[in-house]
C-alpha cells in the first residue's frame, strides 16, 4: 500500500514508487513544507534586488569627503567672463573650478564636487545646482539652499590681477 502525502501541498510531494510508495532518489525532503522551488527562487530574486535598490539609495549621509585641491594658482578667466549676479564653470589644467560674482566687483571660487555623493555642480546662472540629486548652492558663500547636500561647497581663494581671476587652494 503506498505511502501516505504528509506534505501540506500536492506541488512539494516527493516521486513515489509505482510499486511500493517508497520516496524516490532525489526527493525534496530536504526543504521546508510548503517550499516550492519556484517560490525559493523567487524569494531570492526578490532579495537580490532589495539589496541592488538600496544600496544604490545610499544612507543619506553626505559621502564625497576630500574637495579638490589647486596645486599652483590658475588663471581661470577674465572679469569679463563672469556675470554680475551670476556664475560659470571654468577648466584649466584638469581641475574644474565654479567662478561666481556674488555683486559687481567680488568673484568667488568652489569646486565642482557636490559634497552630498560627489556628483558635478554646474554653474546655473545666479545659482550653482547639482544634477544628481538637485541641491541647489548659493553663489555668494556655497551655503546649501536645497538639500538633500548638507555640506557648502568647498571654496577656494580668487584674486583678481590685471583683470584676470587667478584661483588657488
Amino acid at each position: 500500500m503506498p505511502a501516505e502525502n504528509t506534505r501540506s501541498h500536492p506541488e512539494d510531494a516527493a516521486p513515489r514508487c509505482a510499486r511500493c510508495g517508497h520516496e524516490e532518489a532525489g526527493a525534496r525532503s530536504d526543504r521546508p513544507a510548503g517550499t516550492t522551488r519556484r517560490r525559493a527562487l523567487a524569494g531570492a530574486g526578490a532579495a537580490a534586488g532589495a539589496a541592488v535598490l538600496l544600496a544604490a539609495c545610499g544612507d543619506g549621509k553626505d559621502s564625497a569627503t576630500d574637495a579638490e585641491t589647486i596645486a599652483e594658482p590658475l588663471d581661470l578667466a577674465g572679469t569679463d567672463e563672469v556675470p554680475e549676479g551670476g556664475s560659470v564653470q571654468k577648466a584649466k589644467d584638469g581641475t574644474t573650478v565654479l567662478l561666481t560674482q556674488p555683486s559687481k566687483g567680488e568673484f568667488k571660487a568652489f569646486s565642482t564636487v557636490c559634497p552630498h555623493q560627489g556628483c558635478t555642480v554646474n554653474a546655473d546662472g545666479a545659482q550653482l545646482t547639482c544634477p544628481c540629486h538637485h541641491s541647489v548652492f548659493s553663489i555668494e558663500d556655497g551655503s546649501v539652499q536645497a538639500g538633500p547636500a548638507q555640506k557648502p561647497l568647498p571654496e577656494f581663494t580668487a584674486q583678481v590681477k590685471n583683470g584676470r581671476i587667478i584661483v588657488s587652494s
